[in-house]
């Protein structure tokens, strides 16, 4: 089995908005119908302690990580490789080599701060620890669930959080879903400079479309993660399927950047009195 970016060249790297690659047919056929084909359930998904949510609802989100999935018998041993795959070391190293010199360029001092790029080692969320790797790594299936009551966006205009170096998505669209949305789209900010954070998502004002990523199967997309890399999720119009992919993240020890100070006004003052109210309370 060959990982995802097995057949990605450091040219098929997009600097714009922030950079990113997209790969459409990004596995051979015959593998990407058997995942399809053995694709872990919505109620498989639910079990993960890891989810915020435990009742299925229209158009949320259930997650299984990396340790739920090689821990649970009921996951095929294809999505087991697959998964393991791409939270190793060798997955990693391939993602250095395509986004090495865009992380020196949005980041000049990680090397003085996180350690070499030619020797950081990598591990496994929730399985290895930061005493004993430099960056850990997560390969969870996904799905959002059908869409039953009106037409909603899972997330609009975000950021993420600022301990992930990277984040990947790879779609896995069922070929008899012809729904609408579930795509993702990547924004810029409109006077070029980081504005109107509210904690990491982002208003209307503050952002200017640029691209859209279309919901497809077999495609992949993945970014390099900071400040600027601005993205969302089109509104899905109702269906009775999921939204079925793959979330890659790598994490690191400690923050790469910092969105407080670009927060809104009065996005500052609403949590200032909510934790004055708290404050009271006690």
């Amino acid at each position: 089995m060959r990982t995802l970016l097995s057949k990605v060249q450091a040219s098929n790297v997009i600097a714009e908005p922030f950079p990113h690659i997209v790969i459409k047919d990004a596995l051979d056929e015959e593998l990407c119908a058997k995942l399809m084909a053995e694709y872990p359930s919505i109620d498989t998904l639910k079990q993960s302690r890891d989810n915020q949510l435990t009742t299925t609802s229209s158009n949320v989100r259930f997650h299984y990580i990396a340790e739920d999935i090689f821990n649970d018998d009921q996951i095929s041993s294809t999505w087991k490789e697959f998964i393991q795959l791409h939270s190793s070391n060798l997955f990693f190293q391939q993602f250095i080599e395509l986004f090495k010199d865009h992380i020196l360029q949005l980041y000049p001092n990680f090397e003085q701060d996180y350690g070499s790029l030619e020797s950081l080692t990598s591990g496994v969320r929730k399985i290895d620890t930061f005493e004993n790797s430099d960056v850990l790594l997560d390969a969870l299936i996904c799905v959002n669930t059908p869409v039953t009551t009106r037409p909603t966006s899972v997330r609009a205009a975000h950021i993420d959080f600022s301990d992930k170096l990277f984040a990947g998505l790879f779609y896995l669209r069922d070929p008899k879903d012809n729904s609408t949305g579930g795509d993702l789209e990547l924004y810029k900010f409109k006077n070029g400079k980081p504005q109107g954070f509210r904690s990491n998502a982002l208003p209307d004002y503050a952002v200017e479309f640029c691209k859209k990523i279309k919901y497809e199967r077999n495609v992949f997309v993945l970014f390099l993660n900071s400040v600027y890399a601005v993205h969302g999720v089109t509104t899905r119009s109702i269906t009775d399927y999921p939204r079925y992919f793959v979330n890659l993240v790598g994490e690191v020890k400690k923050p790469l950047f910092d969105n407080s100070k670009y927060q809104e006004a009065n996005h500052i003052k609403y949590w200032r009195k909510v934790k004055q109210l708290i404050s009271t309370a006690k």
